[in-house]
């Protein structure tokens, strides 16, 4: 039996998403937010994620709020929050020696890459917790070239504070050549049980294979728009 998991990164792609009515036609399916993802979304999502210790700076009021409305928050331990309760903590590592798979929870660890992506740490944590079907949404690792500025779908609409958010080169060298951490996501080729499906077709992570929104809302069997 599947157990699903849809991964609400940050990337451009999601307003093709958006076009078709991306919200309505993923309601009630199990939906993760990384980062900023829930604040552009009209019900909550399963879980939060985050391990940037700027963005629980900047939003720990609207973290405090989430919490109470029942969302799980799970996050990199940090000595910032050791001590609320309502962020569920995970010791992590950016060593490729500590990506452990399916036992990452055994082991303690979640590895999240050499860049400290939260998407990373999003997909390993739903690997460590026996999710077999992931979909990708918005893990674009940047743009195609660094003179295309618009790089979050939620740029312009939320007011938010970001190293990466209108800034290619986060991801790209000067000659629009990807930086060799793309590579990190290769480990989890690993998981040969594991069906990780990348909802774009103009990601620059290729070791998925990549659907375009109309695939992935057959397979999920979203809500019609009309």
């Amino acid at each position: 039996m599947n157990k699903s998991v849809i991964l609400v990164g940050g990337g451009s792609s999601i307003r093709e998403g958006l076009e078709k009515n991306l919200w309505t036609r993923i309601k009630g399916q199990e939906i993760w937010s990384c980062n900023y993802a829930w604040m552009t979304m009209p019900y909550l999502p399963q879980r939060e994620i985050f391990v940037d210790i700027g963005f629980f700076k900047n939003n720990m009021k609207a973290l405090e709020e989430l919490a109470k409305k029942g969302v799980p928050i799970h996050a990199k331990t940090h000595n910032k929050y050791k001590a609320i309760d309502d962020i569920i903590k995970h010791n992590s590592s950016r060593e490729m020696k500590c990506y452990h798979g399916k036992q990452a929870l055994e082991k303690g660890v979640i590895y999240y890459g050499r860049m400290g992506l939260v998407g990373f740490f999003a997909l390993s944590l739903a690997i460590a917790e026996g999710y077999n079907e992931v979909f990708l949404l918005g893990y674009d690792f940047g743009v195609p070239t660094n003179q295309q500025k618009f790089t979050h779908y939620y740029q312009n609409r939320l007011n938010v504070i970001s190293t990466g958010v209108g800034r290619p080169q986060v991801y790209l060298l000067p000659d629009n050549k990807l930086r060799r951490e793309v590579t990190d996501w290769a480990v989890f080729l690993k998981e040969k049980d594991v069906k990780i499906w990348n909802v774009s077709l103009i990601s620059n992570i290729h070791y998925f294979e990549k659907i375009t929104y109309n695939t992935f809302f057959n397979m999920i069997g979203g809500e019609n728009d009309n």
